[in-house]
Formats: C-alpha cells, structure tokens, sequence
C-alpha cells in the first residue's frame, strides 16, 4: 500500500484578480500548505501578475515554494504540476516537472501565461467572475496512483472599493487656465485615508483647453483601477465624458490624471445644458484595489478513496463556478451586439474601401474608437455625409476590424492579418484590438519575420513591442542576423538595423 504514487493536491482561489496592484516583480502568494503524507515538508504558491521581472514583461510567473523552516528533510524530491483550470474545471494550461526542493527554495516557471491570453483573448475562460483558480499537483514515486494522501482549497480575496463623488465647480466660466479647485471626499467609516479631487483647464498652447481632473487617495495603499467621469445637465441626466481603466495594463500605473472629452469651449457653448447657474456638476465613480482582503485555508479533505475525492472536486468546482454557469445559459451584451452587425440592421452609416461598402452603426464606432468618435460628433464632413473613406485598409481587413469593434474576436488571425489589423488598431485607436495583434505577433515571433516586427513597431512608436522584439532578435542573434530578412531591412531600413545590431554591444 506505501509503493505507487502519493499525491496531494492543492486548489487556489484568486478573487477580484484583475484588480492585482503588483508592479512587475512582486509577487502574490498562497497561504501555506502541508499533509501528513509530505514528510513534514510546507509549501505555498507564488504568482508572479506582472511577470518575475523586467524580462518577462507582460508574462505571468507561477512558482512552487518550500517554506525555509519546515520539519522535513533538507532536500526532497518531488514531481510537480502547476495548472490553471477553467469554471468547469478543465485545464487551461498546465506545466509540469520534477526537482529535488532544498528549504527555502522555488522552482516553478518564469513564462506560465501571456497577460494578454487572460484578459484579452480569453478572459472568460481564466476569469470567470474574476476568479483565477490555480491548482498544485505534489506526488512521490511512480506508476499507478493508489493512495491519495489528501488536498485543500484556499482563497485569496483582493480588496475592491468602489467610491462615487459629486465634484462641483462654482462660477465655472471665470475658471483660469491651471487654476485648481479641489474637494476632498472622506469614507463613511472611522477610516483616516481620503480622496482629493481637483479640476482644472490644461494649458496647451497647441490645442483647445482641455478640462482635466487629478484623483489622489491619501493611502498609498489605495491603488485608482478604474474611473468612469459623467457630466450632469440641467435636467439631472448624465453624459458620459472620460473613463480610464488600467487593470489589463503590462506597466502598473495608478490613474492620475484624467482629461475629460469635453473641452473647456465646448460646455460654455452649451451653458444652458451644462451650466445651470454656472455651476459645473461632475460624477466621479471610481474603483480602488485596497490589497488583500482575506485569505485562508478554507476546506482540507484528508486521505480518502480516490472515486470518493473526485466527487468532492466536482463540488468544489460547482461552489465556485454556480453564478458563471447560470450566466452562461444566456446571450451577453457582446453576442447580442454583434448579431446587429451580422443583421445589418438599424445601421446609420457606411465604412468605405476602394471596392466595398460596410454598413455599421454609429454607436458601436463612436464607443470603441475616439477616432470614429471625432469624425461622427464633431462638424466633419464624415458627420455629414454618413460615410467614412477608408481607402488604405483592404475588404478583409476592415471585416476583421469590425468583427473586433462588435464582438471583442478575431477569427482565424494570421501573420499578416495581424500586421494589418495593427496598423488599423493603432490608426483608430482601437487599443485592445492593438494589445491583441501585439501579442499574437510576439507569440509567433521567428528569426526571419522579427525584422518585420521591429520595423512596424518603430514605425507606430510602440515602445513596449520594440523593447520585447529586441530581445528576441538579441537571443537569437545569429539566425536574425544571418537571414535574407534581415539583409533585406539592413537595405531599406539601415540605420534601424544598425540600432539593433548596436544594442548587442550596449547591453
């Protein structure tokens, strides 16, 4: 009964996830775990969000640690999978090893996941009412599993707070370019920390003077993920004017500063609607990421049959997953929007190419690019005319495109498409499509076509694919360097060629 395999296994429970505020570096850990089975050895999860380091950018590390003060034996071999599963517990992606753990050492692996493939091209399937779920397999020995020596779930709640404000500006139209007028926004609660807002009108000497407000928490601790900005009329209705959401960014940066869409010249036009009485009304709902709230060892099943142990995950799993499953019976927003574009109805403006013509509706590119944005709500002649000319993107670039602008996918993406669908992303300002082009080019990134990348991401200034892109050319030097590709570049792009060539040096 001792020989065979001993597993233990160990699910994690990560609530609020996109709301994580560590920087690239910092890490998120489990709480400990152990079994009579182990040796006496302890164990916890370390989650990397923003990647283990400045290299791996963008990635999400996962390491197994053994704890540096444990009673078991100095070294300890042991087999290991690290996984991430989906609502109905099926893996997602998996990795597996088998290391000998001295005390106070990880093993585990730098690049698990793309941050990319969890909130852009698959973020229904890893965060399912934001819920990431890691799971921890530790077995002894080989063959057949016949002793299951116990598992245990914990979970980790991340602390949201969501806090709504009234920002009100007297005698708006007198407000002077830089001068500030600030409010302070204390908690229901005996807490100490607060918010302090102030409005101001930019000084740009280039442009119309834009009206922007600056959110500041008195807590470091309190981190500024999402904002939503809406002006209130005279009536009492409200007009949404900014927003800004930072949670799926790879550089964690806490919102700042926020320039609303409405310029300075453009609410006096509108006293009548906007200033009743002078008086400038903004609604502020802001969502803060407050750090752990909770985490805990929340059941432990000790050894038992294994028939016995997989009815118990197949609870585990429906507890967790009950409000995702029920969802899943109907239609969400995104479904329902994009059968509008399938339908073509109710549309009230058409996209030209040099050969086709896309019925759309305004709505739909108003909110998913500030470019259609500008050319539908300001005196242009596309506002006008209803029809917007987009003579440089070809007919299946522009399906692509608009696939993304109503459904949030893209369909069967290839290299080339890819390059496309990021110049019109970066065009339009569509910048989740963006983010989903960058990664896919960077996930199929070889020695002949990084020369290809380097140049589209110097031409759109994307310092971050640039930065990611070199690193590959750097790691594969000889082939990059020694391909026609990149003979060809050296032709038509030298002093680019020669940059990158240079860098080996520099660094």
């Amino acid at each position: 009964m001792e020989s065979g395999k001993k597993e233990y296994t160990f699910f994690w429970f990560i609530e609020n996830y996109s709301y994580c505020w560590h920087k690239n570096g910092e890490k998120l850990i489990s709480p400990p775990f152990t079994a009579e089975g182990l040796e006496g050895t302890a164990w916890d999860i370390q989650l990397y969000p923003k990647g283990l380091s400045d290299k791996y950018k963008g990635r999400v590390s996962l390491f197994l640690n053994r704890s540096a003060i444990d009673d078991g034996p100095e070294s300890y071999s042991i087999s290991c999978e690290l996984a991430v599963l989906a609502a109905d517990g099926s893996l997602l992606r998996f990795l597996k090893y088998e290391y000998a753990f001295k005390k106070g050492e990880d093993y585990g692996f730098r690049v698990f996941l793309e941050k990319d493939e969890i909130f852009l091209r698959k973020m229904t399937d890893y965060l399912p009412q934001d819920v990431l779920t890691v799971r921890c397999k530790i077995w002894k020995s080989e063959g057949e599993v016949v002793r299951n020596i116990g598992q245990s779930s914990a979970r980790t709640r991340i602390r949201v707070e969501k806090i709504s404000f009234l920002h009100e500006v007297q005698n708006f139209s007198a407000l002077e370019t830089k001068q500030k007028k600030s409010v302070e926004i204390r908690p229901h609660s005996k807490e100490e920390h607060f918010i302090s807002s102030s409005l101001h009108i930019t000084d740009c000497s280039c442009c119309e003077e834009k009206i922007a407000i600056e959110i500041a928490p008195s807590d470091a601790d309190q981190i500024l993920r999402k904002c939503d900005l809406y002006l209130l009329d005279a009536s009492g209705n409200v007009k949404e004017c900014g927003k800004a959401d930072n949670r799926y960014d790879i550089e964690l940066k806490s919102i700042t500063t926020l320039h609303l869409s409405l310029t300075k010249e453009a609410v006096l036009n509108s006293k009548s609607e906007f200033l009743p009485d002078d008086k400038f009304s903004l609604l502020c709902n802001c969502t803060f990421s407050r750090g752990i709230e909770f985490q805990t060892i929340e059941e432990t099943a000790h050894e038992m049959p294994l028939a016995l142990m997989q009815k118990t995950n197949d609870v585990l799993r429906k507890n967790t997953c009950r409000a995702s499953e029920k969802n899943s019976y109907y239609p969400n927003g995104l479904e329902d929007i994009k059968d509008l574009y399938t339908d073509k109805s109710l549309t009230d403006v058409q996209l030209k190419t040099k050969t086709k013509s896309f019925p759309v509706h305004k709505i739909v590119l108003c909110a998913r690019s500030p470019v259609f944005k500008r050319m539908l709500t300001n005196d242009m002649k596309e506002k006008n005319s209803n029809c917007i000319e987009i003579g440089d993107l070809g007919d299946d670039v522009v399906q692509q495109l608009l696939l993304f602008l109503y459904s949030d996918t893209v369909e069967n993406l290839q290299w080339g498409m890819a390059t496309q669908l990021y110049y019109a992303a970066d065009k339009y300002e569509v910048g989740r499509l963006k983010a989903v082009c960058s990664s896919f080019l960077l996930e199929n990134l070889t020695p002949t076509n990084a020369g290809e990348l380097l140049l589209l991401a110097d031409t759109h200034s994307d310092g971050d694919l640039k930065k990611l892109t070199e690193d590959f050319i750097l790691e594969h030097e000889k082939e990059v360097f020694g391909s026609k590709e990149w003979e060809k570049l050296m032709e038509t792009n030298p002093l680019l060629a020669m940059k990158a060539m240079h860098l080996k040096y520099k660094r």
